[in-house]
Formats: structure tokens, C-alpha cells, sequence
């Protein structure tokens, strides 16, 4: 919607005040002027003549007085009522700007309903999450665990150049011992002990590394090691952030949060794809997966990073796990594309692959 310039109404404003004061001026210098020239017409009028022409021209101006004052206040009051209005309408634009600003600043442009995965992925948030992935060249992932990365990655038709994942260290025992505490009001872990959810998430850790290596071939994966209190994850691309809330009101004994998307001009992205990058600028606790590197590079790093003796048949076990472990989500991925997912998000790129708006 189009709106008046403020300047242009204050300019408007102040033009008409000052025709107002030029016509009051221009009528009492003519009248002046017609007064003198009448009186200088006749030179033989007696005393009587004058006072009484004096009398007749004071009872005119008493009603032309009269008729200027009434057209006057007219005028003002008019004048009063459109300086009232376009003050009002400049409050209501400015106004309106500013609700705009704060919107796009500090509003998610789209929210996602908690879920468990007996009850589906969730197509809305999958799909766009799956459109701005395809559409965009940096993607980041943020959380306690990485788990269906590498299955979104597989099953993009247009993958990122630049992949950076922040995740638990499988070698932090309290940051595991914290998730392990939430994750034990899952439905999925009912009956098992905490030290069995410990185990299994410290087993799915690194199964999201050996996962997250089999993608370097797709472009360079840096990974950071974080100390991630699982309060939330995000997703982040060009386009948008999107933001899950583990501890939201939805999210109680969901496996999969409440979650809202914000735009790239949000506070929020801003702030977070900041964050982002200096984590990874001043983090010596990473690394990087490339395409030249094979398994004994992952090995060794593991080992590293554990302290425990890994081989070629640990990273096979835990292969053969992570395609178990996200076969029903890339099913879930394949039927959202196929049941009409693909047309979406082909009418939402261009040649370039860029989303549009």
C-alpha cells in the first residue's frame, strides 16, 4: 500500500497558512487603497458630509467585519479539521510501518505443531523444510543430535555447497545425561532404563557422524562440538531459520517439538547465523569431512574423540543402523514429494534454483 510522504503534508500544511495570511493582508490593503481614492473624488464636502460618510463606511466595516470573521473561522476551522486528519493519517502510517518492522524483526512467519512420529513427520514443516534446502547454498544444523541430516541430504534433488552441523560430542557424558533425561518421557523409551536411553544416545551420535562422512562427497561437512543443553535446535538456510522448541507447551513427551520458521530479515536468523559462524571461528573442538578422506581418517577420528577402540566393522554396524534407523522418514520424504510435493517445490524455484516469494 502506497502513503503519503509526512514532509509533503507539512509542506502542504504550511502553504496553505500562508495563502491564508497573504489574502487577509491583500483585502485590507485594497480596501485601503479604494478608501483614500473615493474620499480624494469630492473636495467640496462640509464637516456634516464627512462624519456622516465616516459613520456609513464605520457601520460597512462593522459588517464586513463580521462577514471576514465568520469566513475566517470557516476557513480556520477547515483548515484545523485537514491538519487534525493528515496528523492522524501520518500517525496511522508511521504506525503501521513500525508494526511492519516489528513483525518482520521478531514474528515467526510460519508455525509447526509438535508430533510424534507414530502420528506422521509432520508434512507441512517437512516440506518446506524441504523446499528452502533445494533452493539454497548454506545449510547449518543445530542441536543435540543430527539425526535425519544425512537422510534430508540423500533425498535432496539440489544439495548445499557449504553443510555445517554443531552437535553433541558423543564423548560428553553430562550433555548426554541431560538429553537422556528429557528423551526418557518419549513414548519410544517407556520401560527402559536411563542408563539404556545413555547408551543409545551416545550410539546414535556417532552413527550421525559415520552418516554425516558418507555425505562429503556432496561438499565439505564441517561438524562442531558443542555442550548443547537441548533446549532447542534449529535448521538454518539462505532463505530462513527454523526454530524448534524442545520445552515448549506443545512439546511435552513429543519426540518431535513445536517448531516456527523466520524469514533471513529476522532478528532471530540474524542473530543465530552470527552465532553460527563465530562458534565455528573460534571452536578448536571440530572437524571437517572431506571427499579425499577415506575410512581410516573417520577411525582414527573417532577413536580420538571416544577414547575407545573403533574398526572397520564398527562404522558397517552403524551404516547398517542409520538406513534402519531413517528408512520410514525417507519414505515419509519420497511420498510428500510424490503426492504432490515435487510440484511445489518446482513452482517454487527458478532456473536458478532460487526460492521465490
Amino acid at each position: 500500500m502506497a502513503h503519503e510522504d509526512p514532509s509533503l503534508n507539512a509542506e502542504a500544511r504550511r502553504l496553505r497558512l500562508m495563502f491564508v495570511r497573504f489574502s487577509f493582508v491583500v483585502t485590507c490593503i485594497i480596501g485601503l487603497l479604494v478608501s483614500v481614492l473615493l474620499m480624494l473624488q469630492d473636495r467640496d464636502l462640509t464637516a456634516a458630509e464627512v462624519f456622516s460618510s465616516i459613520g456609513l463606511n464605520l457601520f460597512a466595516s462593522v459588517i464586513f467585519a463580521f462577514m471576514f470573521s465568520v469566513l475566517t473561522n470557516w476557513v480556520q476551522d477547515r483548515h484545523f479539521r485537514d491538519t487534525l486528519k493528515e496528523g492522524l493519517d501520518d500517525f496511522a502510517t508511521e504506525m503501521r510501518k513500525s508494526l511492519r518492522r516489528d513483525n518482520e524483526l521478531f514474528l515467526p512467519a510460519k508455525n509447526y505443531a509438535a508430533l510424534d512420529p507414530s502420528d506422521g513427520f509432520g508434512e507441512p514443516f517437512n516440506r518446506d523444510v524441504t523446499i528452502d534446502l533445494e533452493g539454497s547454498d548454506f545449510f547449518a544444523f543445530y542441536g543435540p543430535s543430527a539425526r535425519y541430516v544425512a537422510a534430508r541430504l540423500h533425498a535432496a534433488q539440489r544439495r548445499p555447497q557449504q553443510i555445517r552441523i554443531a552437535m553433541i560430542n558423543p564423548a560428553n557424558r553430562r550433555a548426554i545425561q541431560r538429553r537422556a533425561a528429557d528423551r526418557s518421557a518419549w513414548p519410544r523409551t517407556s520401560g527402559k532404563s536411563i542408563d539404556d536411553i545413555e547408551r543409545d544416545l551416545e550410539d546414535e551420535l556417532l552413527m550421525n557422524l559415520v552418516s554425516l562422512f558418507d555425505c562429503r562427497r556432496f561438499c565439505p561437512i564441517e561438524v562442531l562440538y558443542n555442550d548443547d543443553t537441548a533446549v532447542y535446535r534449529y535448521v538454518m538456510f539462505d532463505q530462513g531459520v527454523y526454530v524448534s522448541w524442545y520445552h515448549g507447551p506443545q512439546s511435552a513427551e513429543k519426540e518431535l517439538p513445536e517448531s516456527y520458521r523466520f524469514d533471513k530479515d529476522s532478528f532471530t536468523y540474524s542473530t543465530f547465523r552470527m552465532d553460527l559462524a563465530r562458534r565455528f571461528e573460534i571452536s578448536s573442538h571440530k572437524v571437517t569431512f572431506e571427499a579425499g578422506q577415506g575410512d581410516d581418517m573417520l577411525i582414527e577420528h573417532l577413536r580420538g574423540l571416544t577414547g575407545r577402540e573403533i574398526g572397520p566393522a564398527d562404522l558397517a554396524r552403524w551404516r547398517a543402523a542409520q538406513i534402519e534407523d531413517s528408512a520410514e522418514f525417507r519414505d515419509f520424504l519420497g511420498k510428500i514429494r510424490h503426492n504432490g510435493g515435487q510440484k511445489h517445490m518446482s513452482a517454487s524455484k527458478d532456473v536458478n534454483g532460487a526460492v521465490k516469494k
